[in-house]
């Protein structure tokens, strides 16, 4: 009888921590958005694209317009492409800091506007908003990004950008 009450009670708490893994772990909150945004500042400001990708879930994909003084183009990416546009971005970056002796030679700012939660609470929606200037150049980029919870890790699942370039 023991042994019987002994089982009966692990599956109980077995089944409690499956119930919270499950639940806790895919679910979303706004500091776990905003937390996602300032490890990409921290990424960018240290031209690692590594953690960038790692952000990026699986399923990722990227959506660009972007326009000029005289043309407007639209892209799509999936995440492999992201990354491997991301390495590539982060290296030229690392390349510029080395000629301007260790100084970032470029203005980066992003700023996280309104976040709304899904009502299953596993997603959000998220308005960002980012400015980048360097060398005459500004870039002005609006979207949207969905990011959501999965096993305790947060990831960018899409974003849907406007990207402005222009001279300064």
């Amino acid at each position: 009888m023991k042994s019987f009450i002994g089982i009966v009670v692990l599956v109980v708490v077995l089944a409690v921590c499956a119930s919270v893994y499950l639940r806790g772990g895919n679910k979303i909150n706004r500091d776990q958005v905003r937390a996602l945004y300032q490890r990409t500042d921290l990424a960018i400001a240290a031209s690692d694209d590594k953690p960038l990708c790692e952000m990026l879930s699986e399923d990722y994909v990227q959506t660009t317009v972007t326009k000029t003084e005289t043309a407007q183009a639209e892209e799509s990416h999936d995440r492999a492409q992201s990354c491997a546009a991301l390495a590539q971005s982060m290296q030229q970056l690392r390349q510029l800091r080395e000629m301007f002796g260790g100084r970032m030679p470029l203005r980066y700012e992003q700023t996280v506007g309104d976040i709304s939660i899904a009502s299953d609470g596993r997603s959000a929606e998220v308005e960002v908003s980012a400015i980048v200037e360097m060398a005459g150049m500004r870039m002005v980029s609006r979207g949207r990004d969905t990011v959501e919870r999965r096993r305790w890790r947060t990831y960018l699942t899409s974003s849907r950008a406007v990207t402005h370039v222009g001279r300064m």
